[in-house]
């Protein structure tokens, strides 16, 4: 888990059938000693987990990643550049199964979209 490590929740909402997140990035995490040394830069990875662990708090317990249809990484982000980051979720279910529908951005640009299906 990333939470509270790697990042922690500021506020949430909802707006539409959307779950909105505010987050701010640790930039003191360790993740960032080797990626990398004096430049950190957030791993994509570890952005994807982010949304996976806000859609688990979403829905109320684990879930796993079956399949990630998209994922499309538009801006470099860092923690001193883009401390404070809106993560907006939307989860349709079906029988246990999610289809999820995320992003990541700060109102004028977005830094990651993603689409998985989660159980």
């Amino acid at each position: 888990m990333l939470i509270n490590e790697y990042y922690t929740i500021e506020g949430t909402a909802t707006h539409e059938g959307a779950h909105i997140f505010h987050i701010r990035l640790n930039p003191e995490c360790k993740v960032y000693q080797g990626h990398f040394p004096g430049q950190p830069v957030s791993p994509g990875v570890c952005n994807i987990q982010m949304l996976k662990e806000l859609a688990e708090q979403t829905v109320g317990h684990r879930l796993f990643m079956s399949q990630l249809s998209l994922c499309r990484l538009t801006t470099l982000v860092t923690p001193q550049e883009y401390p404070t980051m809106t993560a907006t979720l939307i989860i349709d279910e079906k029988d246990g199964a999610y289809k999820l529908r995320a992003s990541l951005g700060n109102g004028e640009a977005t830094y990651l979209e993603m689409k998985a299906e989660l159980a």
